[in-house]
């Protein structure tokens, strides 16, 4: 009886080593996997910033516009949400005049008139490429020029011109 004592011990022994081995192996690959399982990733949006006088008489309209363009979930071809922000001015001519590439950083001008482009040597050297967005403002005084300042680039410069087709091509429904 010692002996088969002493064997059913050593078999008890041998099958809790056996347990405790695998279990260790386990836990060195659950852990070595673990870094490689990481959360995705969230796409970080792509700001366009946008100098526009909400005190003209598109800048109500100009609104709703761009509540339509957020709706509409844009995303860059990377994947990443586009968000249009209107940069907030206390004065639209002073701004263009005095802050818009010197110390203000803008993706998109929207001009009250193709003529205010003359208070600012940089917006009036990328007039060339500006787009009349006023149909997709309804009635509009005159054109409305936009404006991507020659500046911008990568995913800001797609996000921006994203924005900016969205003005010119879809006209209001309401």
């Amino acid at each position: 009886m010692n002996r088969g004592a002493a064997s059913r011990r050593w078999y008890d022994v041998n099958m809790a080593q056996r347990h405790r081995f695998a279990l260790a192996i386990l836990l060195a690959l659950l852990f070595t996997g673990l870094p490689g399982c990481t959360p995705r990733k969230k796409n970080l949006p792509v700001y366009v910033r946008v100098l526009s006088n909400l005190a003209s008489p598109y800048g109500h309209q100009l609104d709703h516009r761009l509540l339509d363009f957020q709706t509409s979930n844009p995303r860059t071809a990377s994947g990443r949400p586009i968000v249009v922000q209107i940069v907030e001015i206390g004065d639209y001519k002073d701004m263009l005049l005095k802050h818009i590439g010197v110390d203000t950083t803008v993706e998109l001008i929207i001009l009250d008139a193709p003529q205010d482009a003359a208070m600012n040597a940089g917006v009036q050297a990328d007039m060339a490429h500006a787009v009349d967005i006023c149909a997709a403002l309804k009635a509009c005084p005159q054109n409305v020029p936009a404006i991507i300042p020659s500046g911008t680039d990568g995913e800001r410069l797609e996000a921006a011109q994203k924005f900016q087709d969205f003005l010119v091509k879809n006209t209001p429904t309401s």
